[in-house]
């Protein structure tokens, strides 16, 4: 039986060189859920960097027209913890 509540995808875009960008979101995502969220990355192309967590788009790059910096990355951990949050009390 898995031990994770919910699973993140993070789609990068591989010729943009977003790699480090995705390893970090993992490691900002590991942060705010710890083992209760799977975290997936999917190599893209064209400009992608896309963060959804149980098909919740949180953070996407053509939407909001770049990359996001640490506050937003504190807002996308806080959406996360706060969705972890809600599954607990279910």
């Amino acid at each position: 039986m898995a031990d994770w509540k919910m699973e993140a995808e993070i789609e990068y875009c591989v010729p943009c060189g977003y790699a480090n960008l995705a390893a970090w979101m993992t490691s900002e995502l590991f942060q705010a859920a710890g083992t209760a969220l799977a975290i997936s990355l999917k190599p893209g192309a064209a400009g992608a960097f896309k963060i959804t967590v149980d098909d919740e788009v949180l953070w996407d790059k053509k939407i909001q027209g770049k990359s996001p910096d640490i506050m937003e990355a504190k807002d996308i951990k806080a959406k996360v913890a706060k969705k972890l949050g809600s599954l607990a009390k279910v």
